[in-house]
């Protein structure tokens, strides 16, 4: 997909992967934006700083809490169609880290991405009168590797890999024209990243450890995570995984779906 003229979504929007990945999008041609977040608004310098990426985009936010329902409905059925007409890319990059409250860190970065996904693919498919689209999701290296520190984290982000492996079956394509992938991020500099060490982790006896972990990665900034969603929304296949660490991007290869080429 080019994304010249093309509208977008971004959950967890105005901060770190999702306002990086914003930017990207706007200088690649995206002219009609909607940043959604837990914040009542955007600042005034984030606002600037992306209209400065396309001085011709219009770029819209509104509050929603991924976790609510009625949140999200409104925020796709009545926002995002008042404002963006209808959707062409959606990226779902809401996520949190907190050990302390599994059920809440489920509530963001699985079931509440889960559901926005599903809610725009009520509105983007061609089989109810939509466009089609693309849908990146937003994982981690922890959604392929287990870390012992952050285990219901680690949890959230592999079901997003199998939410986005199964969501991108042809089957699922051939009906809605929507591909669906995920990017796996290594080591970013995000407040999630940066305040690993003095988060609440699964085992607190294991914090002297995550810090000689966080010492010895080379990390990068949220900016090349967001190149790497432009790269796979122009490149990319469907059900498609990739891996952006230490500057490189790079696809996951799994074993072959046998259930699937069945059908």
């Amino acid at each position: 997909m080019l994304l010249e003229r093309k509208t977008a979504i971004v959950t967890g929007g105005a901060s770190g992967i999702g306002f990086a990945t914003a930017e990207e999008l706007l200088k690649n041609g995206v002219y009609k934006i909607l940043i959604l977040d837990l914040y009542e608004n955007l600042s005034a310098q984030q606002e600037s700083q992306l209209q400065s990426c396309n001085p011709r985009a219009s770029i819209f936010y509104s509050k929603c809490d991924v976790t609510n329902k009625s949140n999200v409905a409104k925020a796709f059925h009545q926002d995002a169609v008042k404002c963006l007409g209808s959707i062409d890319i959606l990226v779902n990059s809401a996520g949190i880290l907190n050990e302390s409250d599994p059920a809440g860190c489920v509530a963001v970065n699985l079931t509440g991405l889960i559901d926005c996904t599903l809610t725009a693919m009520k509105l983007m498919s061609t089989n109810n009168n939509g466009n089609g689209g693309i849908v990146v999701n937003i994982s981690s290296i922890a959604g392929l590797e287990p870390l012992p520190f952050c285990v219901t984290y680690c949890a959230t982000k592999f079901g997003i890999v199998g939410f986005t492996r199964s969501m991108g079956q042809q089957i699922i394509y051939n009906k809605t024209g929507v591909k669906v992938m995920a990017i796996c991020p290594g080591a970013t500099e995000t407040a999630i990243y940066n305040n690993a060490g003095v988060s609440i982790l699964s085992f607190p006896w294991l914090s002297e450890h995550i810090d000689q972990l966080i010492l010895a990665y080379k990390t990068q900034k949220p900016e090349v995570v967001g190149k790497a969603v432009v790269k796979i929304i122009t490149e990319g296949n469907n059900g498609s995984v990739w891996v952006v660490s230490e500057d490189l991007i790079n696809p996951v290869s799994f074993v072959s779906n046998k259930f699937a080429a069945k059908l």
